[in-house]
């Protein structure tokens, strides 16, 4: 079985947030697991900076039609593998699984999509060429793969270009193809110019294909063109059908709800794990939890706030934006503080929210810690060392953050939406409530804070969290299957004929 992952980031190539890491993740545990996978990713400044010299020019040309103009671009390659310590090996090979296509006018910029004052203006151009480019290495390279997995709307016109521009071509003749959406908010939408440049005309702009409210949609190429449909939790694979979930695509989903399967993402346990992390100051397990304290110890140290070891620290570690809930945690945070609680902040996001945490952390300099930005470092520390994480999204296809807080053993405290109710159990391994309010936030954290003065109760649920297996091992296994039903569905249609 061949597979081949495209994405616009996996990680440790290159990575922006969730996407980066379960797509860096899954091509890991497929070469882990003996299946014949290679991965497709733009080639970054930030990628081309650490890992040129670890590849080695294709030593071919393929051209890109944007519109009426012909781009030209190149491959870079390497071969992955991984040893024996569970660590990525990365080699200079022609003969290899991990491409880079390379074009320095699109991928030669300082971000992967855009800067704090928007996203690039040709973001369109640049994941239409990345697209058509994989199709024409393909070609040129003569690769038969026998399932293509695309990730996101980045990657989104695949299924499409294989059913139209390339479906005469001989090695995509029995390729399948696997679209998953990581998260619905994000779809690719431009003004309905960018069609042209596709090479698309206005065949295609209608409610059936990439049209989508007088714009154009990328995600929808996907959406309705690939095999099969997957999500990132079988609770967000629900969610999404509904209006108030689907983003304005629900109706398209609905009509794909039997190609339809929502698979839970996993976490990389060869970094996040604190028996073995170099980040914390104190590593520990199931055998020796006391060892915990030591981290909120040094978190506190670092920090620099007014906290002892009896008071609740809660962490937040991600995007500072309208989904994740921040808003209602800045609601809450006066009421909580009254109750003992000490916060520690880690992320960035929109100008508006993370100067709003400034504020809070201004006016309660003693039991706030804010960090904008992200540091792989603190973020270790941080799960190590807080007793309990919010993550209060007003919805969550799969979120990771509970995932490394509960291998922590800290103690989340979810809405009940998505991925998270698909993960945490209430009063077991964490904390869930249902109203998107603060109000509701806060009654979950005064059960969190109950628990928490119960030694015996708050010692069983983090017991509980860290023997949870939330590895990659199981969910990959799940894609495997889905990828082997697909192949054997394609070799009876071919007999049949």
């Amino acid at each position: 079985m061949k597979v081949a992952l495209v994405s616009a980031e996996a990680y440790p190539f290159s990575k922006t947030g969730g996407l980066g890491d379960v797509v860096g993740a899954l091509f890991k545990e497929f070469i882990k697991s003996g299946i014949d996978v290679s991965l497709f990713l733009p080639f970054y400044r930030v990628t081309k900076n650490s890992y040129f010299n670890l590849t080695v020019n294709a030593d071919i040309v393929y051209g890109v039609p944007i519109g009426l103009t012909t781009l030209f671009g190149a491959v870079r390659v390497a071969r992955v593998s991984v040893d024996s310590s569970d660590n990525l090996v990365i080699e200079p090979s022609k003969e290899g699984n991990l491409f880079f296509i390379e074009h320095d006018n699109f991928f030669d910029r300082d971000e992967l999509y855009g800067t704090s004052h928007g996203e690039y203006f040709d973001n369109a151009e640049r994941f239409i060429f990345f697209s058509r480019a994989v199709l024409e290495v393909c070609k040129i390279m003569k690769f038969h793969f026998d399932v293509i997995h695309c990730h996101d709307w980045h990657t989104a016109l695949i299924p499409l270009y294989l059913k139209t521009f390339y479906r005469e071509c001989l090695c995509f003749e029995n390729t399948k193809t696997v679209f998953t959406v990581h998260n619905l908010g994000y779809q690719g939408i431009f003004h309905r110019d960018k069609l042209e440049l596709t090479g698309f005309g206005q065949e295609m702009f209608h409610i059936d294909g990439l049209e989508f409210y007088g714009m154009v949609n990328f995600l929808k190429g996907g959406l309705f063109n690939a095999d099969i449909i997957t999500t990132v939790s079988p609770t967000y694979a629900t969610e999404i059908l509904s209006p108030e979930y689907g983003g304005g695509l629900d109706g398209v989903l609905r009509k794909r709800r039997e190609s339809l399967v929502g698979i839970i993402n996993g976490i990389d346990y060869k970094i996040w794990n604190p028996e073995e992390d170099p980040f914390i100051v104190q590593r520990y397990g199931l055998q020796n939890i006391s060892n915990k304290q030591k981290n909120k110890q040094d978190l506190i140290s670092l920090a620099g706030i007014d906290c002892s070891l009896e008071d609740p620290l809660i962490a937040f570690i991600g995007r500072m934006v309208y989904q994740k809930g921040i808003d209602i945690i800045v609601d809450a945070i006066p009421e909580l503080i009254k109750k003992g609680v000490c916060f520690v902040f880690e992320g960035t996001g929109e100008h508006y929210y993370e100067n709003k945490i400034r504020e809070l952390r201004n006016i309660y300099p003693s039991k706030i810690f804010v960090f904008i930005g992200f540091d792989e470092a603190l973020a270790h520390k941080i799960y190590a060392g807080a007793d309990g994480l919010l993550v209060p999204s007003r919805y969550e296809p799969c979120g990771l953050s509970q995932l490394i807080a509960m291998r922590y053993g800290t103690i989340p405290i979810c809405r009940q939406t998505g991925g998270l109710s698909d993960t945490v159990e209430d009063e077991v391994t964490g904390f869930l409530f249902s109203k998107y309010s603060s109000e509701a936030l806060m009654h979950a954290v005064f059960r969190f804070i109950e628990a928490y003065n119960d030694k015996q109760k708050i010692s069983q649920m983090i017991c509980e969290a860290m023997k949870r297996d939330f590895s990659w091992r199981s969910s990959s296994k799940k894609y495997i299957e889905l990828y082997r039903g697909l192949i054997s569905e394609g070799d009876r249609k071919t007999s049949i004929i």
